[in-house]
């Protein structure tokens, strides 16, 4: 009876239903803090995301801006020393082409594939690792 009464002085025992709360609690802060950081990794891919979007359309612009450089100033004094359709062809091409690239490199920004929160699912395939262990 006196080692009774040490156990209980020294230790308490947890019931099973305070270790189950406790390992709820523990899964609702794990819970918490990957919805945290799946907010923040979306919110980083969602600037880069509308990073993208501003250069696609300034690349637009530009190449539309070509367009009419191509019109006003660059075929014309292209014209004085050789005809004008190859004047109009050859500003009109280097213009166009510098806003493709620019309107591509926005592009390449936009894709699906760069909104997959990659950290936060490494981190849950580790938390469920965890967890098979530990259960």
């Amino acid at each position: 009876m006196a080692n009774a009464d040490q156990r209980g002085a020294s230790q308490p025992a947890h019931s099973l239903g305070e270790i189950a709360g406790g390992l709820a609690g523990d899964v609702q802060d794990l819970v918490r803090g990957e919805l945290a950081l799946a907010r923040a990794e979306f919110d980083h891919k969602l600037h880069d995301l509308i990073g993208g979007a501003i250069s696609l359309v300034g690349g637009a612009l530009v190449a539309f801006a070509g367009l009419v450089v191509l019109l006003e100033g660059g075929a014309a004094v292209l014209a004085r020393t050789m005809p004008a359709w190859a004047a109009l062809l050859i500003v009109g091409l280097v213009i166009v082409l510098v806003g493709g690239l620019i309107a591509r490199a926005g592009l390449a920004r936009l894709s699906l594939k760069n909104l997959t929160p990659e950290r936060t699912a490494a981190n849950l395939k580790q938390d469920g690792r965890t967890l098979k262990e530990h259960l």
